[in-house]
């Protein structure tokens, strides 16, 4: 039987027992006309996989917004970034809050289903997912709860509408338990430590409200969860893992080198596995458990020696930062280029500079038509960087989130597009790895986007952080944390910014109590001192953009024009503009302002176009010259084309005496004709010539 339950503070509602009978968990949730199905379906797996098999995915019907998809098959096709966005978003905030001996295969599909463009289905359908994994006997250890803070006019509001969001010079989701936050993702325009801070604890006290709702309906629907079963004995295995790894042991694994540590952690599990050998071999499929065990044990006890020892496995103390490389413009036909290297991290990056065709258009369900975006940040990941050899297969999610991530940190620097009405594309290559790529992406590009000469009002600088804790419960937090820290900490976290402030942060935190407010503060304090460091090296380098761009970036020239003149620019059928753009080799983008960007190489080519658009954009001014074409004798003048599409007149009157009787004979239709400019009708469009005699 369905059963509705309301969250008025929120506008929620969420019916369950209606739709989706066979899955274990199913919600339809409902904010206003917005309405999202989440649904959850586990199974155990036939082998063990070494890793928790939680498979999240959100989808986005064109119907919900009364669309018919594009493209040839009419049908929704692979994911949008959009929609890979959010599914990563759910999937952090849901993963850590498993028991981490549980194993089964976890589906969680959520799907819109109805979009009413006011209340926005990304800000709630975590929530959607965690209450369908809450009413399921899946052994969630939520519920979960999310809120958006957004910031308009100096004001913070919680959970914006559409246009709040539009106005908003802040973008923050925050997802937490009754207990505390676990996963932060946003962009906001430099804004200070202490009001992120000040922003998340605002969000958490909404969001433990939604989850006594949640374990409201939980009791009510008499939810009993399916306790955790292994066919090994996971307690025997990580005693053993925990005897053997004595400090001595982990002691063999601090080293500077990346390549070293991973052959010594290799000859530690080498050595555990030869004691046990014999008891390994009997069980199948027992290797592969007693590996991951032993993982989770070393993770415990290499934390217990950073912190008791206070060196981290490389040397470094908790708040240095690696060695930092910085070259700029060492590819010469780029528009621009960076190489930024930290430790054994080292990203390349181009910057393309291009016209309004070159934008990326994007379906949108909030837009009635394709949305325009102009900064393009691309991530690659190739496995060389890493030393593997395996297939590459398009661009992943992990590629898609990076690059998201680091291209939000450009939002509030970048140029106006009035003033700089380039299309700009980067793209980041990462040539080696070990950990905060994403990183080296937001430093490198940093420095392409200057040596290609792009005005940013501010250099963008980034650090990854973690954090510790011991047995006995301190924390400790690191600067700059490499691949084999990131694997065992209990937060991880990004943050870029300039001199002013915060401009992207990412936060995925493990840790399934709360952290208390001092030590956000000190992670938050210490980032601040790790990437000024960062953005002091990246000055030594280059501090402000070049004054120029590069001789290989095409030339800009913007025509401003009414309004009602941009139907006689491109002409019926596009068929004037079209002719521009063959004949003079140029790109031309059009603003419904008015705004008319002429795009090529300077010289003759480039010069006649923007008369041809100045002429059709009624732009002409007195004694303006043109060596135009007769297309007409009439018998009170001559009818001369300045540019295709445009004709003015020579009067008779402007015709020496002895030519005006018998003018076929002295004027041929098709003839060139040096003219000038000697007036101009905007209202009814007529323009006045007279022959150039000189």
């Amino acid at each position: 039987m369905a059963k509705i339950f309301k969250l008025e503070e929120f506008g929620y509602e969420v019916e369950i027992g209606k739709f989706a009978g066979q899955a274990d968990g199913a919600v339809m949730f409902k904010n206003g006309g917005t309405y999202l199905l989440s649904t959850v379906v586990a199974e155990p797996t036939k082998d063990f996989p070494g890793f928790f098999p939680l498979s999240v995915d959100y989808r986005e019907q064109f119907a919900a917004a009364g669309r018919i998809p594009g493209g040839y098959f009419k049908r929704e096709g692979k994911p949008s970034d959009l929609e890979v966005l959010t599914s990563r978003l759910i999937d952090r905030a849901l993963r850590p809050l498993f028991p981490e001996d549980y194993f089964n295969s976890v589906q969680v599909l959520n799907t819109l289903y109805s979009f009413d463009k006011v209340h926005n289905p990304n800000s709630i359908v975590l929530m959607a997912a965690s209450l369908a994994l809450s009413i399921s006997k899946v052994p969630f250890m939520g519920p979960v709860g999310v809120v958006e803070i957004g910031r308009v006019d100096g004001k913070l509001v919680l959970d914006p509408n559409s246009t709040d969001r539009e106005k908003s010079d802040v973008k923050i989701v925050v997802a937490g338990t009754d207990e505390g936050i676990n996963m932060v993702e946003g962009s906001c325009d430099q804004i200070s430590e202490k009001e992120f801070l000040d922003i998340l604890f605002l969000a958490h006290e909404k969001i433990k409200k939604q989850v006594v709702w949640q374990k409201e309906i939980q009791k009510e629907l008499g939810i009993v969860k399916d306790p955790v079963k292994n066919s090994f004995d996971w307690n025997l295995w990580k005693e053993r893992a925990f005897k053997f790894l004595t400090e001595e042991k982990v002691q063999t694994v601090y080293v500077d080198d990346k390549v070293i540590r991973a052959e010594r952690l290799a000859k530690l599990k080498e050595d555990f596995n030869e004691l046990h050998r014999g008891e390994i071999e009997a069980e199948e499929g027992l290797f592969q458990v007693v590996d991951y065990i032993f993982e989770q044990a070393l993770k415990v006890q290499m934390t217990d020696m950073i912190i008791s020892s206070g060196k981290r496995t490389d040397g470094r103390s908790y708040d240095q930062v690696r060695k930092i490389d910085v070259e700029v413009g060492l590819l010469p036909f780029t528009h621009g280029s960076a190489l930024f290297k930290r430790g054994r991290t080292q990203a390349l990056v181009t910057t393309t500079l291009g016209g309004g065709q070159d934008a990326l258009k994007q379906d949108d369900l909030m837009s009635v038509k394709p949305v325009e975006k102009k900064f393009m940040l691309h991530y690659n990941f190739p496995p060389f960087s890493v030393g593997e050899a395996r297939a590459v297969r398009g661009v992943g999610r992990r590629e898609v989130g990076h690059g998201y991530l680091a291209e939000s940190s450009f939002k509030y620097v970048l140029p106006a597009e009035s003033d700089f009405p380039y299309v700009i594309r980067v793209v980041s290559d990462i040539l080696e790895s070990d950990g905060s790529s994403s990183m080296a992406t937001v430093c490198g590009t940093t420095m392409s986007l200057m040596d290609a000469g792009v005005p940013i009002s501010n250099m963008v600088s980034g650090v990854a952080m973690g954090l510790l804790q011991s047995q006995s419960g301190k924390f400790q937090v690191l600067t700059d944390i490499s691949g084999f820290e990131d694997n065992f900490g209990l937060m991880d976290f990004k943050v870029t910014g300039t001199e002013k402030g915060i401009t992207a942060i990412q936060m995925d935190i493990k840790y399934k109590g709360g952290l208390p407010r001092d030590v956000f503060e000190s992670a938050l304090a210490q980032a601040l001192a790790g990437r000024t460091h960062i953005m002091g090296e990246m000055k030594n380098v280059m501090d402000k953009p070049r004054a120029e761009l590069s001789k290989f970036v095409p030339k800009v020239v913007v025509v401003k024009v009414n309004k009602d003149k941009i139907g006689a620019i491109i002409g019926p059928g596009g068929k004037n503009i079209k002719e521009i753009i063959e004949k003079t080799s140029t790109s031309i983008d059009i603003d419904d302002d008015g705004f008319v960007k002429i795009f090529g190489t300077p010289g003759e080519l480039m010069d006649k176009a923007i008369v041809w658009v100045k002429v059709l954009g009624g732009e002409l001014e007195r004694g303006m010259k043109f060596s135009g074409k007769i297309k007409k004798i009439a018998e009170f003048g001559l009818f001369v084309e300045l540019v295709p599409g445009q004709d003015g007149l020579v009067h008779i009157s402007a015709i020496p005496k002895e030519q005006q009787k018998d003018m076929e004979r002295f004027y041929k239709v098709g003839d060139v004709m040096d003219v000038i400019v000697e007036d101009y009708d905007k209202f009814s469009g007529r323009i006045k010539l007279k022959p150039n005699k000189s």
